[in-house]
């Protein structure tokens, strides 16, 4: 079992499941984004998931700091935090309350690429030709995918700031991505390690957006919304999955595979969840090219997973 859990299978596995679990979330945090502003939602999300965290620590006697790191891989940790769970996050609200999920999905295909560009100049990491292969066939497949969901009217200027935005939010969350992975890799024996490092990446993120948020000369203004209670349900039911599960998922997947850029697509198949769900639980349809983009996305996920 021990063997089993340090494996890259059990990596792949862990991705899949917080792709899955991110895109509940990022539908649930669309429809609050309505109601509620982005740092808001992005300083409940956070603070609802450090709650969680400090429960399962306890319930689990989880320790809360780890003194066999470095002095420097602690500092990896805090701007990683800082750069992908406050700054970064906060970019990824304000652009999904501006074009929506779609043009959010489609900006966000290209994060393989950044982190596999991050990957070589940080790490030294290469991908084989057969994961290049698969790499190139999962991002094609998103794109068709988010492409061909993509109907709705945006002003150009908002739609120009939207992607601009998203893009700043994939860099940041690549970097911050491709920062911590030495330091996963020293703390890939447990998944109580790789949980604390979870716990302790989100922290920064947490303090840097309550930072923020003191300093807003409309702080009580933000409050306001939150005496929608069906806004609040979501934030909370979607933070639970998307900050709490999902990444505690993708940490323990990305410690357990390899290369960045293998995980970072496998975690973009969140957009074809997210295609799947929207057909169960928002009645659209499914049509020919998105279940043919499906077959190719998978496809390449194969070709990534078993070269």
């Amino acid at each position: 079992m021990k063997t089993l859990i340090n494996s890259p299978l059990f990596g792949v596995l862990a991705a899949l499941l917080a792709a899955l679990c991110w895109s509940i979330a990022v539908i649930i945090f669309k429809s609050a984004s309505r109601f509620l502003s982005p740092l808001l939602i992005v300083i409940l999300k956070n603070s609802i998931a450090i709650f969680c965290f400090i429960v399962l620590f306890f319930i689990f006697e989880i320790p809360f700091w780890i003194p066999a790191l470095e002095t420097l891989d602690y500092y990896k940790i805090i701007i990683s935090g800082i750069l992908g769970m406050g700054l970064a996050d906060l970019l990824f609200i304000r652009a999904l309350s501006q074009i929506g999920a779609n043009r959010v999905a489609i900006v966000n295909c290209f994060e393989p690429g950044v982190v596999y560009i991050f990957s070589i100049l940080m790490l030294g990491s290469f991908l084989t030709p057969g994961q290049l292969f698969g790499f190139m066939i999962v991002v094609v497949a998103l794109l068709i995918i988010s492409y061909e969901r993509d109907g709705a009217e945006i002003d150009s200027t908002v739609k120009r700031r939207g992607v601009l935005t998203q893009v700043f939010a994939v860099v940041l969350s690549s970097f911050g991505i491709v920062l911590i992975k030495p330091v996963l890799s020293k703390l890939n024996t447990s998944i109580a390690s790789q949980l604390w490092v979870t716990f302790f990446r989100l922290f920064p993120g947490f303090v840097f957006t309550w930072l923020i948020f003191i300093f807003q000369k409309n702080k009580y203004q933000l409050l306001a919304p939150l005496k929608n209670k069906r806004a609040c349900i979501k934030i909370i039911i979607g933070s639970g999955l998307g900050t709490f599960v999902a990444l505690s998922f993708w940490i323990i997947g990305y410690a357990n595979i390899q290369k960045p850029p293998v995980a970072s697509i496998l975690g973009q198949t969140s957009v074809l969840f997210i295609i799947v769900l929207s057909y169960f639980f928002l009645n659209e349809k499914i049509s020919k090219t998105k279940l043919g983009a499906m077959g190719v996305a998978i496809l390449g996920v194969l070709c990534i997973v078993f070269n």
